[in-house]
């Protein structure tokens, strides 16, 4: 196996990076798309990079960053009714 070969098996288990991992958690969800034949959703365009390279590692934690996401912004919603009320 040469080096080539190496960096590029490194890279396919590599992790999200912490920016990365991020940007799933607090744009879980893509939003109004100014042009609606364009893919505005940097999340999508991602994952979609992901499965071109082969990175199942990065594409199950962007789902999993998604979802924990997802599960912030509705507890937020669900304490702000709460305190509201």
């Amino acid at each position: 196996m040469n080096l080539e070969q190496k960096n590029a098996e490194k890279r396919k288990n590599e992790p999200l990076s912490n920016s990365e991992a991020l940007s799933f958690f607090f744009i879980p969800v893509g939003f109004a798309k100014l042009n609606r034949w364009k893919n505005t959703d940097f999340n999508e365009s991602e994952i979609e990079r992901f499965k071109k390279f082969g990175f199942e590692r990065k594409i199950k934690q962007a789902s999993e960053m998604r979802i924990f996401g997802m599960i912030f912004y509705i507890s937020i919603a669900i304490i702000l009714a709460y305190i509201l009320k």
